[in-house]
């Protein structure tokens, strides 16, 4: 009978509502009597409304009974219990793998032991903790951990109800730790082989794909969202492409019509057709447990499996039962999914597109597939979801169906070409010219057609008034749905004959010429052969302050492409998009890199850096000290780069092709085995002396004023035209002596917007502009800041407006001047000139000014009034911390 699933989806809903509001009633055994007797009734009197009345209170009372299981334990023995300012030794199992937020990781822990004066023991079943972890930690699902921790209460934000949001997830309170013993690793067989192919899979297209791109095909075909671009999360919000980012319903159904397409001469045989739907089956069950079957894909593949048998039943009612099915049971197992948006949104979305998909078809017939069944699916979808949007989001997307045209034809290409870059990246070729080649084809068309989704997400999210605020109250629903039931009721007598074919689930067509096979491939082929003749090095030497944060990472770029990378900032994910940003998606190799001292704001960033490019040498000032991060720095250098470690030590080199040598001025043998000065690994930092022809630039790391000092001692301070201002502009470096011996043109400050240090300190900005002709530029107020030298020593000043709706910046030429240098950056306007006629030329004192920031906030509400050049890391992760934490400085 087609009303019963329905019934009993409607009361388990209802019953778990009913019992997480407090209503002792839905879980009485008298309601339970009641429905079983009107169930009774109802089959003897062949009454359908006792029957299916009877099911409903029978429904009512399970979804009770199961709603119980959602509240958190409380009392002695339990995680709430033990909240309070004591730290404490808590050992848990990591339930699934970290997120990265900013500068640490999220991970929560089940199976609680806590020993306290109190209580030796508090039992496994008491509840979780979210725990917060350096970023440098690696850890996995299954790991059990120790840590030194105090528990904490969730505290509600912005009017976001944290505490019950955590609570519904089995969440009783929060930790911050610095750090974490490894007490033993468990995980069945099959998630452990499932985990390690997926970790596998994504080594591969992390080595072959730039970021933040390979975090977007991470999250498209392997479920990892962890590393996606806060920005492009926010531009896929505002364009109504948010389905795209996550695995969902329709991720599965592609990989399903892909299996059924490889199995379809299966269908030859007698009983086929069966088989066909098995061996489809099978390969959406072993892509559920490659993505790590979170709750999101097992929804995506049962509501997708039910639409499978569906389509083999033939009618929109087996749809909408299998469909049905699969909600109950998901709700059966885990309750709290109740209250899962994205289970809401995806249920309710498949609904949509069964009921009013083939309806939307029908009345945009005249269009052409390749737009019609887009914006049909769209609109089905977004007609049921509408309340569910507007309630949890307060924002409609009015751009949605037109950028969905755009984007949706393009997820089966990337979802391809993704699945192939992580392959060739993962297997390696034993020949190198050969693996070059399927490396640059693979790696590049993944990067170039999510380059083009990127890009898509970005101009819709620019139209003015693509998203608009728009809330609803909550009777909403309940006022809208019955009229989409009414509309569906219509919909469905005027297709009687049905909407579902039995060839399996079907992907847009992308019909037209242009998008059959070998011609897209053809294309793509001669676009990238293009872009990587456009993106060969320019003849002409870089050297980038990367907006990272509050932390430090230098990029160098010679004449001839060789990159020198000087520390990686505090966040890895944000050094690696600015390393996407500035060079070619083909290169994949670091000629040299230097790591200035091991604080976690310098060697955060370059341990993925060693982990997915080619590294040629890396230069450690070997200092011991305490950091996960440098462990795991120093680690990598001897497994993943065997033999490019080297320490750096004054006099030691680094060639950077014929044109630009670096040299160590600090420290020497002698000051590595000396005490560190004033006790402060800040003065272990290496200080480099970088040449080109005329042009010399000094980069000292966190070096404070006794490093300066000794450097001044050994009439080791050249006259520099460039000088990257040590310690993020502190008081503690840059001494006037200092400068007045290097006397550059040009200083550059990194540092956060909005530090908790308070960089750069107004004595240094005081220090830096007594020298004459100085002009000074921070990462904080100008994003990534970057000087370009001619070849033969001259430079042209340029600058570069980027718009929300364009694609990258235009440069133009301002002035041509012989020696001297420039520069840019996005969303700014500024120059800076460096002499170098003659030594003894001295230039006039001229005032100087910095305009206005122009920054960007990156909220999801709203497109960003500029370009994406720089972000606060620390905001990233604000939002869902309750706990305060400090980086190490």
């Amino acid at each position: 009978m087609p009303a019963v699933l329905p019934a009993l989806l409607v009361g388990t809903v209802l019953g778990v509502l009913g019992r997480d509001a407090g209503l002792w009633p839905v879980s009485s055994p008298w309601l339970l009597i009641a429905g079983g007797l009107g169930s009774c009734v109802g089959l003897l009197l062949r009454s359908r409304r006792l029957l299916i009345g009877g099911i409903f209170l029978a429904a009512v009372c399970l979804g009770g009974w199961r709603g119980a299981g959602v509240a958190l334990p409380s009392g002695p023995g339990s995680v709430q219990a033990l909240i309070g300012d004591d730290e404490r030794s808590i050992i848990g199992t990591v339930v699934d793998d970290p997120r990265p937020r900013g500068e640490r990781q999220q991970v929560v822990l089940d199976d609680i032991f806590v020993a306290t004066p109190e209580s030796p023991v508090a039992p496994g079943s008491a509840g979780r903790v979210l725990l917060w972890l350096p970023r440098g930690l690696s850890v996995v699902a299954g790991d059990r951990l120790q840590v030194e921790a105090a528990l904490e209460a969730p505290r509600d934000f912005d009017g976001f109800a944290y505490r019950a949001y955590l609570a519904r997830q089995g969440i009783a309170a929060t930790a911050s730790a610095r750090a974490a013993t490894l007490v033993d690793h468990k995980l069945p067989p099959i998630a452990e082989a499932m985990r390690a192919s997926r970790d596998w899979l994504l080594r591969g297209l992390n080595r072959l794909v730039p970021e933040p791109e390979a975090a977007l095909a991470a999250g498209i075909v392997l479920g990892v969202r962890s590393g996606i671009d806060p920005a492009i999360s926010a531009d896929f919000s505002s364009a109504g492409l948010t389905h795209v980012v996550a695995i969902s319903g329709w991720n599965i159904a592609i990989v399903a019509a892909l299996a059924a397409a490889a199995a379809s001469p299966l269908r030859r045989l007698r009983g086929g057709r069966w088989l066909a739907v098995a061996a489809s089956a099978c390969t959406v069950g072993g892509y559920v447990l490659l993505t790590g079957a979170s709750p999101s894909v097992v929804r995506a593949a049962l509501m997708a499996g039910g639409l499978v048998l569906a389509r083999l039943g033939g009618s929109r009612s087996h749809a909408l039962s299998a469909l049905a099915l699969a909600a109950l049971l998901m709700i059966l197992v885990a309750p709290a999914v109740v209250w899962d948006v994205g289970f809401q949104l995806s249920a309710l979305a498949t609904a949509g597109l069964v009921w009013f998909g083939a309806a939307f078809e029908r009345r945009l017939s005249r269009w052409p597939g390749l737009v019609r069944e887009p914006v049909a699916l769209t609109l089905a979808a977004q007609l049921t979801t509408l309340p569910i949007i507007l309630l949890n989001f307060e924002r409609l997307s009015l751009v949605a169906p037109v950028a969905n045209v755009i984007v949706v034809p393009l997820v089966p290409i990337v979802m391809l070409t993704s699945a192939l870059a992580a392959l060739a990246g993962a297997v390696q070729l034993p020949i190198a010219a050969l693996g070059d080649v399927v490396a640059w084809l693979t790696g590049g068309s993944a990067w170039l057609y999510l380059r083009v989704m990127i890009v898509a997400g970005h101009l819709a999210a620019a139209v003015p008034m693509a998203s608009v605020p728009l809330s609803a109250p909550p009777w909403l629903a309940g006022a809208w749905y019955p009229i989409v039931l009414v509309v569906a009721r219509r919909s469905a007598r005027d297709d009687v004959t049905g909407d579902l074919d039995e060839s399996g689930p079907q992907a847009p067509s992308g019909r037209g010429g242009l998008l059959r096979p070998r011609i897209l491939a053809a294309l793509t082929v001669v676009v990238l052969a293009a872009l990587t003749i456009a993106t060969q090095p320019d003849g002409r030497l870089h050297v980038l302050a990367l907006d990272i944060g509050q932390g430090d990472s230098i990029l160098v770029v010679a004449p001839d492409g060789s990159t020198l990378l000087v520390d990686g900032g505090p966040d890895p994910d944000l050094v690696l998009r600015r390393l996407g940003e500035k060079l070619p998606f083909w290169q994949r190799s670091i000629t040299a890199m230097v790591l200035t001292h091991p604080h976690e704001d310098h060697v955060a960033g370059l341990v993925p850096v060693l982990e997915r490019f080619r590294v040629g040498s890396a230069l450690d000032p070997a200092r011991a000290y305490d950091n996960p991060s440098y462990a795991r720095f120093l680690a990598l250098a001897a497994t993943e780069a065997p033999g490019v470690y080297r320490l750096a030590r004054a006099g030691e080199h680094v060639s950077l092709g014929p044109a630009v040598d670096v040299e160590v001025l600090y420290p020497t043998d002698e000051d590595a085995a000396a005490p560190l000065p004033e006790g402060d690994v800040n003065n272990a930092s290496v200080v480099l002396l970088l040449r080109s022809g005329t042009f010399s630039a000094l980069l000292t790391g966190d070096a404070e004023a006794p490093v300066e000092a000794k450097l001044l001692d050994r009439g080791e301070v050249p006259d520099v035209d460039l000088l990257k201002v040590g310690h993020h502009g502190s008081d503690s470096s840059s001494t006037p002596e200092f400068l007045a011996a290097a006397r550059p043109e040009v200083a550059l400050i990194s540092c956060g917007v909005g530090n908790d240090y308070g960089h750069p300190h107004a004595i240094t900005l005081e220090h830096l502009a007594a020298i004459p002709g100085l002009v000074t530029h921070r990462t904080d107020l100008e994003g990534t800041v970057e000087v370009v030298v001619e070849a033969d020593g001259s430079a042209r000043t340029r600058s570069a407006t980027v718009n929300p709706g364009s694609i990258g910046p235009w440069w133009f030429p301002v002035a041509t001047r012989r020696w001297r240098c420039s520069t840019r950056w996005g969303c700014r306007r500024g120059s800076s000139r460096i002499r170098r006629a003659s030594p003894a030329w001295r230039p006039k004192p001229r005032a100087s000014s910095a305009r206005p920031a122009c920054r960007s906030t990156c909220g999801w509400s709203r497109p960003r009034p500029c370009c994406m050049t720089s972000t606060n890391s620390r905001r990233a992760m604000a939002a869902g911390s309750t706990a305060r934490w400090r980086p190490i400085a």
